[in-house]
């Protein structure tokens, strides 16, 4: 008999809401410091894909839910020919909802959010970039830093930590509905797709230099990010309402888990834009929303909520071909219509002291959706901070006012560079 799983919680709504203009596909990826060779590459991603489990799967429809189940076709790495994020067809990739590419230095591993989220993502990816490091007969060590191949998968990585940590299943009413955020608007491309722009600069001056600011470093970019923002809405005499920026919150943090699925929530940042508001008190702000919204306390409320939810009566007994559009509108006029944009920050990546000669640098692209046409991604890897935007409209002016406005404020050096997908960023 073939091993299936529950979508977990979260993966649930991404199955609901993807669509022609929101893939809930990201991706995670590594440059490294020599040409990628893909045989070695389909070697190591072969001996990789059956420690785990979960994100080596096909989904099948049900009644009530739809189910993930154990897929026996070979998974390829392929190419990057296309933009990124783009919707996974399942016909076209072995029924597989990730995907592994190379372009020339570049591995990037491409997920379908159901599966998992970023942190298990890049468990994936670190795992794969060993494996590929030891299939060219590199001396490495794991140092407790990666999820060796030789191992089992442990039954803590498969589990829903959602189930696992819900102290209530209560249903309560939702709280006041969230507050119109202000949204961008652009020009999409002619032809439909991705355009990424990557700044690269020294994470651990820039996190220095947040400290004096008696700031977090994910909360001082935010900061840039919504003064850019503002900035923009002045220009277009608007002077009321809010910039809201999503962040994503590992749980993992606050609850200790290893499990290889979804488990993060998310905390909305919001700031009120009814004229000038110095940069200062829009650090001040953003510091104190987001301690409050990743409180121990705080989260275990959304945990409980969002599987309440799940548990509700009618979730369960009403058939999916008519509960993903209930949940789709619920998406989009409730979480969608409260952010302006979307930033998650992966962190520093710790890697083995073997590997990291062979590694440049991370990249983390985020999808754009129709409401938020503009998402930003970030990561930290050999001390190399990554800052990505992926947008699907051809204006640029947010992307290039943050990443001067960030040079001006910090004084540091910002490496800047694009794909060639609609306009590149100049």
């Amino acid at each position: 008999m073939d091993q299936w799983y529950r979508i977990d919680n979260t993966g649930k709504i991404f199955h609901a809401v993807s669509n022609a203009t929101n893939s809930s596909v990201f991706r995670v990826s590594m440059i490294l410091k020599r040409q990628v060779e893909p045989e070695i590459l389909q070697k190591a991603l072969d001996v990789v894909a059956v420690r785990f489990p979960t994100l080596t799967v096909r989904v099948r429809r049900g009644l009530f839910w739809d189910f993930m189940e154990h897929n026996d076709e070979q998974l390829l790495v392929k190419p990057e020919t296309d933009y990124p994020c783009g919707p996974i067809h399942p016909k076209e990739n072995n029924a597989y909802l990730i995907r592994v590419l190379y372009f020339k230095k570049r591995i990037s591993v491409e997920v379908f959010h159901s599966l998992t989220d970023g942190a298990g993502a890049v468990e994936f990816l670190k795992t794969l970039v060993y494996q590929y490091l030891k299939e060219l007969k590199k001396d490495l060590s794991e140092d407790g830093l990666v999820l060796t191949p030789e191992d089992n998968p442990h039954q803590e990585e498969i589990e829903d930590s959602f189930e696992r940590y819900a102290t209530s299943h209560a249903v309560k009413r939702p709280g006041r509905r969230a507050e119109k955020a202000y949204q961008i608007h652009g020009t999409p491309f002619n032809t439909p797709g991705i355009n990424v722009v990557h700044g690269v600069m020294d994470g651990a001056a820039l996190n220095a230099y947040a400290k004096e600011r008696g700031t977090s470093l994910t909360a001082f970019l935010t900061s840039v990010l919504i003064q850019v923002i503002h900035d923009k809405k002045m220009t277009q005499d608007m002077t009321d309402g809010v910039v809201s920026v999503a962040l994503p919150v590992n749980l993992r943090r606050q609850f200790p888990s290893v499990t290889l699925r979804n488990f993060f929530s998310v905390a909305n940042i919001s700031i009120p834009m009814d004229g000038y508001i110095h940069f200062n008190e829009i650090i001040d702000e953003v510091s104190g929303q987001l301690k409050e919204n990743t409180d121990k306390e705080n989260l275990q409320k959304g945990i409980n909520r969002f599987v309440s939810f799940q548990r509700n009566f009618w979730m369960r007994v009403v058939p999916v071909f008519l509960k993903y559009p209930v949940m789709r509108f619920a998406f989009n006029q409730v979480g969608e219509r409260a952010k302006t944009l979307t930033l998650t920050n992966l962190g520093n990546v710790k890697l083995p002291e073997t590997m990291a000669p062979y590694i440049d640098r991370m990249e983390v692209i985020l999808y754009p959706t129709r409401k938020s046409p503009i998402n930003c991604g970030i990561s930290t890897l050999n001390n190399h901070l990554t800052i990505t935007f992926a947008r699907s409209i051809e204006e640029n002016d947010i992307i290039q006012s943050f990443f001067k406005e960030l040079r001006v404020i910090t004084g540091l050096d910002v490496t800047v560079y694009s794909n060639d997908w609609g306009n590149v960023y100049e």
